[in-house]
């Protein structure tokens, strides 16, 4: 593995990391989505269930990079570059 797939694994995990944050603020916009159809507020409940839906969405790229990037093969590689880089 060189350098530029090293680099890339590491941006895609920071990608995996964003899109994690986007779900939870979908879960976020899910609940006060509840709480304001429970209150009888039906037309900012359907905008912010809206917006639920779309940011939870986000969990299917997140899970899909996350497996690709979590590869056997790239995660013994990159163990071997930090044990010798340890010994430097």
């Amino acid at each position: 593995m060189n350098l530029l797939k090293l680099y890339s694994r590491d941006i895609l995990g920071l990608s995996v990391v964003g899109f994690f944050i986007l779900s939870v603020l979908g879960l976020i916009f899910g609940t006060i989505a509840l709480f304001n159809y429970v209150s009888g507020d039906t037309v900012l409940a359907t905008s912010n269930a809206q917006l639920a839906v779309s940011h939870i969405a986000f969990i299917i790229p997140a899970l899909i990079i996350g497996h690709y990037i979590n590869r056997p093969s790239w995660v013994a590689t990159v163990e071997k570059l930090k044990f010798a880089r340890e010994i430097k």
